[in-house]
């Protein structure tokens, strides 16, 4: 008579055992990748994106001037080309080598061997020799006086427990143009935008902000994207309007554009605010992740971030971190009620140009998006300086004239 005992005893049970013990051994090793990969790209996001250093990034020079002369210098690489080659672009670009800074600009001349041939027009120093290293910058100038030939003053106001520094260029307008960078940057960024806001007579200041490296520290370590930093964007508000000030325009580029956001979002000096300027806005840390992550390969296995380990590596950070997605994401943009021009570049890698979409799509009417073709992040002024210019001088005419919300956009 056969025996029905424990499992495994017949050829079926002995089977289902194999089976059960494969589930289990598949699960576990789906287990160790999603925890083992989600803690692996935590950490890659607290130290890309959450980890503020609080020290100037030392200049790199990945270029070798070959010749100069007759307004033209001829570069060549001495690292690997990045995909994105602004060298090779029509782009105008910040070149700096020790000694000096210039302006690329006009169509590339590809002159063989790895060198590229563009127009150079000088704004600092001594002219580049021959032998002499380069490198290129998205930002062109280094200050008001280098940009726009005009004076302006060193001034600070309070912040983060301290004094955050600020450029502040004297105007004849009782609005006001405050001028926010991105995580990492620093207020020459905003000198791009500068330009019509001088030609509308409107006083200047250009800030720095906490976990700047002239500015206190937060206390965590970590950039907020808003969350800490509005409030020293309201402290800088408070110094124009105890400087005249009636109403304020606000400019804010990638991270900046956070900090605009959240500062409309929270301060009750937002009623002061007229119109809002922004270039690559961040306004969805969670989607600039998932973008970021799109472009990553896991180590060892050389394949892309599955968004499951994504989305395990955000909740990982916000345990470790303390991150608050939900404090970082400011979209749909309730707190959007004066107009706002947007420039985002659809070759963006590091903002989706997605998130700039869902804002205009939720405020039709009051955001005006220029989408630039080709323009990687932040970079939509070095795509079509003229234009950039030719739209947000219009815009700032528009609010400046108290024109009702919503006429200030092309829509409008």
């Amino acid at each position: 008579m056969t025996s029905t005992g424990a499992l495994g005893s017949t050829p079926r049970g002995r089977r289902l055992r194999r089976l059960l013990v494969a589930l289990v051994v598949l699960v576990l090793l789906c287990a160790a990748l999603l925890g083992g990969g989600g803690w692996y790209f935590a950490g890659q996001i607290e130290s890309d994106a959450l980890t503020a250093d609080h020290e100037v990034d030392q200049q790199t020079y990945d270029l070798e001037v070959t010749a100069y002369g007759d307004g033209e210098v001829a570069l060549r690489r001495t690292g690997a080309e990045p995909e994105h080659d602004l060298l090779r672009t029509t782009d105008v670009i910040g070149l700096v080598w020790p000694g000096g800074s210039g302006m690329l600009t006009g169509a590339p001349a590809d002159l063989g061997d790895g060198t590229v041939a563009r127009a150079l027009r000088l704004v600092s120093g001594a002219a580049p020799a021959a032998g002499a290293e380069a490198g290129l910058e998205n930002r062109v100038w280094a200050d008001p006086r280098q940009a726009y030939g005009i004076g302006y003053q060193d001034v600070t106001f309070p912040c983060a427990g301290g004094q955050c520094p600020a450029w502040y260029v004297p105007g004849t307008s009782s609005t006001w143009f405050i001028g926010v960078h991105g995580k990492g940057s620093s207020r020459a960024e905003p000198l791009r935008a500068l330009g019509p806001a001088l030609a509308g007579g409107l006083p200047a200041l250009l800030i720095e902000y906490r976990n700047d490296p002239d500015a206190p520290a937060d206390p965590s370590g970590h950039y907020g994207y808003g969350v800490t930093e509005w409030q020293d964007l309201e402290q800088a508000v408070a110094f124009a309007v105890d400087h005249g000030a009636a109403h304020v325009v606000l400019f804010g580029a990638s991270m900046g554009g956070a900090v605009v956001a959240s500062f409309l979002q929270h301060s009750d000096s937002a009623s002061l605010i007229s119109g809002v300027v922004l270039d690559s806005p961040a306004l969805d840390l969670r989607a600039a992740v998932a973008h970021g992550a799109a472009q990553r390969t896991l180590p060892v296995l050389g394949t892309g971030i599955p968004d499951v380990v994504t989305g395990t590596a955000e909740w990982i950070a916000g345990v470790r971190f303390g991150v608050d997605w939900d404090a970082v994401d400011y979209l749909p943009g309730d707190w959007l009620r004066v107009p706002a021009l947007v420039f985002h570049g659809t070759d963006d890698d590091t903002v989706p140009i997605a998130t700039s979409d869902e804002l205009a799509a939720a405020h039709p009417g009051l955001v005006e998006l220029v989408r630039v073709a080709g323009a990687a992040h932040v970079e939509s002024w070095n795509r079509n300086p003229a234009d950039y210019t030719a739209r947000e001088q219009a815009f700032l005419a528009c609010v400046t004239a108290a024109a009702p919300a919503g006429s200030c956009t092309a829509a409008g």
